[in-house]
C-alpha cells in the first residue's frame, strides 16, 4: 500500500490541509483535503471514502469532489462508507438539498454521483481488494478506526479523532501492524480540553501505547494543530520512541 497525506493537520492554515490519507490512488481515508491537493484526473480516480465521523474538517472535500464529478463526467460516481449514525448525520445535515445539493439523486436516482453503504465493528467489508475492519472510538460524535489489510496482507491503522480509548486496540491485537496512523491534537499543557473534546495529547498517547498487545512497525501523528506544532513535537520526542513520526502534508507512506 502507498498513502499519501493529501492533509495531516487539526486546523487549516496556509500549507496545512484538513486531514484526508489517499490509498493507492483510490481509497480515500477521510476527506477533509481533497480538490486543493489533486488534479481532477486524480480526483476521478477516487472510488470509495471511508469517513471516520461527520465532524466538518473530515468531510469538508467530499461536496466539492461530487460538484467537480457532475460538472464534467456524469458516470462517474464515489461510494462513502461508515457507521449507519454517521451517514445519517451526513444525510440529514450536509446533502440535504440546503446545506449542500443531494447528490443520491443526481444527475438522477439510477445513475447517483454519490452512494452510501454502511459498515459495522461485527463484520469486515471488501472494498477493492482491501479487508475492512472498523471500530467505535472515543470522540464527541459517532466515530471509526480503521483496520485496513491490503491485498499484500500488509495491515494499516487510523485512528481518526479519538480521545483516550479501548476497543480499537482489542481489535488490532489481532493483526500485525505495519502502518499506526494516529491523532495528538493538542499539547500536554491542554489535556483537560482534549479529554473532554475527545482527542489526544503526547503524554495520553504513551498512556494508549501502552496498551497495545504488540507494537506497530510505524506509529504516524497526525491532526496537529499547527499552532502547537512545535510543543507538540518536542513532547513526542520527548517519548523517546524511534518509530514515531508527525506528518506533514504530502508524505508518501509505502506500507
Amino acid at each position: 500500500m502507498k498513502i499519501k497525506a493529501l492533509g495531516a493537520s487539526g486546523s487549516e492554515m496556509p500549507g496545512y490541509n484538513l486531514p484526508a490519507f489517499l490509498i493507492d490512488d483510490e481509497l480515500l481515508l477521510d476527506a477533509g483535503t481533497i480538490g486543493l491537493s489533486l488534479s481532477y484526473n486524480r480526483q476521478l480516480r477516487i472510488k470509495d471514502i471511508l469517513v471516520t465521523h461527520s465532524h466538518l474538517d473530515h468531510i469538508k472535500g467530499i461536496p466539492f469532489l461530487l460538484d467537480n464529478i457532475i460538472t464534467k463526467n456524469k458516470t462517474h460516481s464515489v461510494r462513502i462508507i461508515s457507521g449507519t449514525d454517521v451517514i445519517n448525520d451526513l444525510k440529514k445535515d450536509v446533502f440535504n438539498d440546503r446545506i449542500w445539493p443531494d447528490f443520491t439523486k443526481i444527475p438522477d436516482r439510477k445513475n447517483p454521483a454519490l452512494k452510501f453503504r454502511s459498515i459495522r465493528p461485527s463484520r469486515s467489508m471488501a472494498i477493492n481488494g482491501y479487508r475492512v475492519y472498523c471500530e467505535r472510538v472515543n470522540h464527541l460524535v459517532p466515530a471509526y478506526g480503521y483496520i485496513i489489510k491490503g491485498p499484500d496482507k500488509k495491515t494499516l491503522v487510523y485512528t481518526g479523532d479519538t480521545g483516550p480509548t479501548s476497543l480499537l486496540w482489542q481489535k488490532m491485537a489481532h493483526f500485525n501492524v505495519r502502518c499506526l496512523i494516529i491523532e495528538v491534537s493538542f499539547p500536554n499543557s491542554m489535556t483537560e480540553l482534549a479529554i473532554k473534546t475527545g482527542h489526544l495529547t503526547a503524554a495520553l498517547l504513551k498512556e494508549e501505547i501502552e496498551k497495545f498487545a504488540n507494537m506497530p512497525a510505524r506509529i504516524y501523528i497526525t491532526h496537529t494543530k499547527p499552532q502547537y506544532m512545535k510543543q507538540i513535537r518536542k513532547e513526542i520526542n520527548a517519548l523517546g520512541i524511534k518509530n514515531i513520526e508527525i506528518l506533514r502534508d504530502n508524505r508518501l507512506i509505502t506500507v
